[in-house]
């Protein structure tokens, strides 16, 4: 088994920290001790707790994996690239989900996790714009707001998201692909011409 760097512990102390007694809590002095450095070492790493925030975020940041998909797996074909993007959005923030969770729970109390974690929907609207302005310049869709379609895309996925990580199968014992295909479906078929 591989050692984990200095920095990847520091991050790691910090998020077992922030999941089991908030943020606030999770003081840089709490996260060096667990994390087995001196505070030191710590801020030479990071700066200050807002440093590992930012860490935390970009390492569970979907936004890189997803502009990948989007740019390996594209084929233009409307649905079959939405139902691609969906399936992915859905397999990683699931994957990553207490982090989210966590993120609702503190951000009130702390601005800082907000604007950390506003950027990751921001990359991912960015990417999405760029696609639907390529999919109207080739005319496979109709002419419509292109931010507006990207953040409908995104509240969609979100929805089935927050539904299943806080309600599970409370609502539908549909699963993830029936909802996923359902929805591309008819969102699909509301932007092609």
């Amino acid at each position: 088994m591989l050692a984990q760097s200095t920095s990847d512990r520091i991050i790691n102390a910090a998020i077992e920290l922030i999941s089991e007694k908030g943020y606030k809590a999770a003081t840089t002095k709490a996260i060096a001790q667990l994390a087995g450095v001196n505070e030191v070492t710590l801020f030479r790493h990071f700066g200050n707790k807002h440093g590992i925030l930012k860490a935390i975020v970009q390492k569970f940041s979907y936004g890189p994996h997803l502009q990948k998909v989007m740019h390996e797996k594209v084929v233009w074909d409307v649905e079959i690239d939405l139902y691609n993007f969906s399936i992915e959005y859905q397999s990683y923030i699931m994957s990553i989900k207490d982090f989210v969770l966590i993120g609702f729970k503190e951000a009130d109390a702390f601005p800082e996790i907000n604007e950390e974690i506003a950027n990751v929907p921001l990359f991912i609207k960015n990417e999405l714009i760029d696609y639907f302005r390529e999919m109207k310049r080739k005319r496979k869709i109709i002419d419509i707001n292109i931010e507006a379609t990207a953040m409908a895309l995104i509240a969609i996925n979100f929805g089935h998201f927050i539904s299943r990580a806080r309600l599970g199968d409370q609502v539908t014992e549909l699963t993830t692909d029936q909802l996923i295909k359902t929805s591309v479906t008819i969102f699909s078929r509301g932007l092609t011409l």
